[in-house]
């Protein structure tokens, strides 16, 4: 049976059994999408003349726009870097002889979809601020001694209340769509109004990208709120016969656009996997490529470490003066590490194993895109920024044998970029296009039938799990359990709740502390820097000046006419201090990013291994609660996973700017010095107020997030229902039985026909 009647089937199969509640969470970590999706991607691979789909995909700030921006604009910053909605929106580039752009917009069906999860996130808001509200009022009223409050005062408290709430609620998984149809209700445009801006054509990709574009895609853009992608037509020859898709994240929190993302991750022929060296491959790097080469099936995979140069100056140069040798260690070293996780995702997905063997078959293709920048400009220095500047002084530094003479540091530079490497990798995959897409269907369809496999196998085991319980529970003994949860209802309170209560005190005070902590090792950085970039100068002049010399006779005529005055002259000086403005703007933009990208992962690292501590230890405490009387493993399991799942995320965000006064390059004197070294240091001595104090809100609203759960209430609750559900079957054994049985062949079929 092929891959759409298997799908139409399950999904039959599905909502017959009234499953589907229980299927979304499935479908998603199977990679199932719907079989009008499918069919057109194996209709895809028909099509006369279809290009070749080069998919660039890895987590935000991997360097991808940096190597797509080498790879097809020489190393200028056409495509943007930073992470704006600008880079989530540039999805496909493909050649045409004219440069245009095509919007895709939401539809109607979309934006219906996200004013739902907006009246969701609004009615539960509305009931936050009515909380804070009350709470500000009985405040107000015990401070002052009194029983009402003037109209001004309630407007305060109401005003108060409703910053308080948004505040707390910012993280809640429905706040981007909210905040998305808010934008689309405040933009006061309609869908009718951008019909006539689906194609946007410009006199060059530069005036394209600066110009109109920034109305669809830029943060503050007019249409902004209704683009979905946007793809690029330019005429780049290296394009031709391609389409290179430069893929967003999977985890949007608007559906539709998550759904894009799908599409696109589905529809790439061959995918470079863009890693920065310095985190190489991390748990979201591995799970992306799980996801596209074997839930979609794209076999054609390519490991790429982005920013190497970051990598030159740290332990791998060790005793090396070549940076050609130290690149080759790095190579080593990275080759080595794959090749490790790769084998543990082999371990863990025995389906990977075609794929991981392939891309364990070559090195980790190692590349700086700074280091092309440098080479294809190395003529015009002065057109260098700040960051270009920063890391040629670095590498003169590290390997003054090597970049002190233009042919070696060119060559080096070459090597370091290998840029050449990635074209060549284009360039044989472009020349072997019937190949890979005769290949590449073949792959697309075992890759879904094996997620079907795994989506059929893992609803066996639900349906297995709940046969057996019925079989061999005893009804008597789920009684007293239950009987026991109502009875032990204030024990489980007290031990899960106090368990919680001190996990949550833990969260608190530890996590704060590792992320003062790095704040503190960040300043100290700045610290270092400034002093090496500050110094002194001191200048010589001539200065004139005028003595009195008497004449020396004994004359009357001398006497009378005094002494007489003659002009000399004598050498002064006066110092002034001097600072090299771009290590520090440098070192305050690293500082900076560093913050936001360290900070970021260090929460989630804890807030990861934190569940895990929650799940072993509530599981521990009710079981202590319940004495000898230990309920159902599974039972257990389940109902814990279900509320650890319910709990609100909350992220991390630095909020802060650099101000221009610190945007300036080169080697500042004087006063012009010794303003920029105190804006410097007065930014950082804020920086580091707005960062603890971003870390302090951080953690009020993660911590509050965490309040919202009351976790011994919803557990019991959640585990008498599973156990009235199994009680009601036991009660029904035979007829349940019965109807599992039945759901169980028609399985069996279905996963018969599967194989």
């Amino acid at each position: 049976m092929d891959i759409i009647q298997l799908n139409n089937q399950i999904e039959e199969f599905v909502n017959k059994n009234n499953f589907s509640h229980d299927a979304l969470a499935l479908k998603q970590e199977h990679a199932i999408q719907k079989s009008e999706e499918w069919q057109r991607v194996l209709d895809s691979f028909a099509e006369q003349g279809r290009v070749l789909r080069i998919g660039i995909i890895g987590r935000v700030k991997a360097g991808k726009s940096s190597m797509l921006n080498a790879l097809l604009f020489n190393g200028n910053d056409i495509l943007p870097k930073a992470a704006t909605p600008m880079t989530a929106a540039l999805t496909i580039m493909e050649y045409s002889e004219n440069v245009s752009a095509e919007v895709d917009f939401f539809t109607q069906q979309d934006i219906d979809e996200i004013k739902v999860k907006y009246d969701f996130f609004q009615k539960a808001l509305d009931s936050k601020i009515k909380e804070k509200e009350l709470e500000n009022a009985e405040r107000i009223k015990r401070k002052k001694g009194v029983n009402s409050l003037s109209a001004e005062e309630q407007q305060e408290c109401l005003n108060k209340a409703k910053s308080q709430a948004e505040r707390e609620m910012k993280d809640d998984p429905s706040f981007a769509s909210y905040d998305q149809y808010r934008r689309i209700k405040e933009s006061g445009k309609s869908l009718s109004d951008l019909e006539q801006y689906r194609t946007i054509s410009a006199g060059s990709v530069e005036e394209l990208m600066n110009g109109v574009l920034n109305q669809f895609v830029g943060s503050s853009g007019a249409f902004m709120p209704f683009t979905k992608s946007v793809t690029l037509h330019i005429p780049e020859k290296g394009l031709q016969g391609l389409q290179i898709i430069d893929t967003p994240g999977i985890n949007d929190p608007v559906t539709s656009r998550g759904e894009r993302t799908e599409q696109l991750l589905q529809d790439c022929d061959v995918v470079l996997i863009v890693s920065p060296s310095g985190q190489f491959l991390s748990s979201e790097d591995t799970d992306l490529m799980h996801r596209v080469t074997t839930k979609e099936g794209t076999q054609q995979a390519y490991l790429i470490a982005s920013q190497v140069d970051n990598q030159l100056f740290g332990s791998e140069s060790q005793g090396l003066s070549d940076p050609i040798h130290v690149l080759e260690r790095i190579s080593d070293n990275l080759t080595k590490h794959a090749r490790n996780v790769l084998a543990k995702q082999v371990q863990e997905y025995p389906s990977m194993k075609v794929a991981a063997d392939k891309l364990s078959k070559n090195n980790v293709i190692c590349s700086s895109s700074v280091a092309f920048s440098m080479q294809q400009r190395f003529d015009e220095q002065h057109t260098w920024d700040a960051n270009l500047q920063h890391v040629w002084r670095n590498l003169n530094q590290k390997f003054p044998d090597v970049f002190s003479h233009e042919e070696l540091a060119k060559n080096a530079l070459n090597q370091l970029a290998n840029i050449h490497q990635i074209h060549q990798i284009v360039s044989e995959v472009t020349a072997n296009k019937e190949q890979i897409l005769a290949q590449r269907r073949i792959d697309f369809e075992n890759g879904k039938r094996t997620a079907l496999q795994g989506y059929l196998k893992a609803w066996a085991e639900r349906i297995n799990e709940q046969i057996h319980q019925i079989q061999h529970a005893d009804v008597d003994e789920l009684r007293k359990q239950e009987a026991e949860l109502k009875k032990q209802q204030a024990t489980i309170d007290a031990n899960v709740g106090g368990v919680y209560d001190d996990l949550i005190s833990d969260i608190k005070l530890n996590l704060s502390k590792q992320l003062k902590d790095k704040l503190k090792s960040e300043m100290r950085r700045f610290d270092s820097v400034s002093d090496n970039a500050q110094g002194s100068e001191t200048e010589y002049y001539e200065e004139e000046y005028e003595v009195e010399v008497y004449r020396g006779g004994t004359g009357f005529l001398d006497w009378a006419l005094g002494p007489k005055h003659e002009t000399r002259t004598r050498t002064e000086s006066y110092s002034y201090t001097t600072v090299k403005a771009k290590p520090i703007r440098r070192a305050i933009e690293e500082i900076r990013s560093n913050l936001e990208d360290e900070l970021g992962h260090l929460s989630e690292s804890y807030s990861q291994a934190w569940k895990k501590k929650i799940y072993s230890q509530v599981v521990s405490a009710l079981r202590e609660a319940m004495g000898d009387r230990e309920l159902d493993v599974n039972i257990i399991a389940r109902a814990v996973k279900n509320v650890l799942a319910r709990i609100p995320e909350a992220s991390f965000k630095l909020e802060d700017d650099i101000p221009k006064s610190l945007k300036k390059t080169g080697k500042l004197t004087g006063y012009e010095a010794e303003s920029f070294i105190d804006d410097a240091e007065d930014y950082i001595s804020n920086l580091k107020d707005v960062v603890n104090k971003d870390i302090s809100a951080y953690m009020t609203t993660l911590v509050s997030n965490l309040k919202k759960i009351d976790l011994a209430k919803e557990l019991t609750a959640d585990l008498e229902n599973n156990l009235k559900q199994l009680l009601s079957e036991i009660e029904n054994k035979e007829a349940s039985l019965f109807n599992y049985r039945g759901i169980q062949k028609e399985l069996a079929g279905l996963m018969q026909s599967a194989a």
